[in-house]
């Protein structure tokens, strides 16, 4: 079946880790007594399994395996985004694909470290993908988990202004979802990687579960543009927008449609309720209930409302026969 052990070997990897978007896994095989492979991975869990792996493979193959950022210094091991939107993109150029988007304040781990763009890891999906330096505020572990030690807040508006303290000349709009922390709300001023910021229009909340909760954070998306890997009130695609209100209520859902369609708990259409994800090839919507569903579309150029379940028109009926399946984010909407 295989020509020789290096094709075998790259057959097997890639059954391993079938899904580049969460897993990294390169490596570099040469002849010196036997077939010997350098392995670079995202994490220890991986590195187990790769391991594991070529111990079950053959004793004719000596593997070292390397977990991508143990390399690097304490001090650039993580970052937070310091930048209302920050894209990530497929690869290391600007013209790359937007693969997906972080928004201000969350955090990603740092795998490599480049002169423009850095590998990264985010702390939220595992999503793995390149990011401009300019956008991310390093730091160490250390800092990492004494800035999350506070309370977490979120933009409960569809934008809200931050300055900083310390440099007169940053100040920006973050969107709905922006990761704040503090210990005192009653005190505008809260502390990131970059420095001290103040809050001084918008409104911050905790994470909210209630149905009426969720259909305010649903009115701040309606008009949003659609945007390709976007996630945010400045433009959004599909999987973006389920996954942003859901994050906004404290649950955190795969990135991508088709990851959320093969994790999450399927449903008969007789059982859907308010906050149900509705599938399609490549797409999905969240359920409003009276048969309508909300999701971001290149059809009407964004967020939009449309009747799925009793169409009045083409669109709609088009929907209808396309649904592969209806699943429910466990204890995502409390009545």
């Amino acid at each position: 079946m295989f020509k020789n052990k290096r094709e075998e070997l790259e057959y097997e990897i890639k059954k391993i880790f079938n899904d580049e978007r969460v897993s990294y896994c390169q490596y570099q095989a040469y002849e010196e007594n036997g077939l010997k492979v350098i392995v670079y991975v995202d994490n220890e869990p991986n590195k187990n399994r790769i391991l594991a792996f070529f111990d079950n493979l053959s004793n004719d193959i000596h593997p070292i395996v390397k977990v991508l950022g143990e390399h690097l210094p304490q001090n650039v091991r993580y970052a937070q985004v310091k930048i209302p939107v920050m894209d990530v993109r497929k690869d290391a150029r600007f013209r790359s694909e937007r693969v997906r988007q972080l928004i201000f304040g969350e955090w990603v781990r740092v795998l490599e470290i480049g002169t423009d763009f850095s590998l990264i890891k985010d702390q939220n999906h595992g999503y793995i993908g390149y990011v401009r330096n300019p956008g991310m505020a390093f730091c160490s572990k250390d800092r990492m988990e004494e800035i999350c030690s506070k309370p977490l807040y979120k933009v409960g508006s569809r934008f809200a202004l931050v300055e900083s303290v310390e440099d007169v000349n940053t100040s920006m709009w973050v969107a709905l979802g922006s990761y704040i922390y503090s210990e005192d709300l009653a005190n505008q001023v809260f502390e990131t990687a970059d420095g001290f910021f103040e809050w001084s229009e918008g409104d911050l909340s905790f994470a909210r579960q209630g149905k009426e909760d969720f259909e305010e954070n649903i009115r701040y998306f309606m008009g949003t543009p659609y945007l390709w890997g976007g996630s945010t009130t400045f433009g959004t695609d599909c999987s973006g927008l389920v996954g942003r209100l859901y994050n906004l209520a404290g649950k955190i859902i795969p990135r991508d449609a088709d990851q959320q369609e093969r994790t999450l708990k399927e449903i008969t259409p007789a059982e859907k309720q308010f906050g149900d994800l509705i599938y399609f090839p490549g797409h999905v919507g969240l359920y409003l209930g009276a048969d309508l569903m909300i999701h971001s579309n290149i059809y009407h150029g964004g967020v939009s409302v449309d009747n799925v379940f009793s169409p009045v028109d083409a669109y709609g009926r088009e929907l209808l026969e396309k649904i592969t399946s209806i699943r429910r984010v466990e204890g995502g909407v409390h009545f």
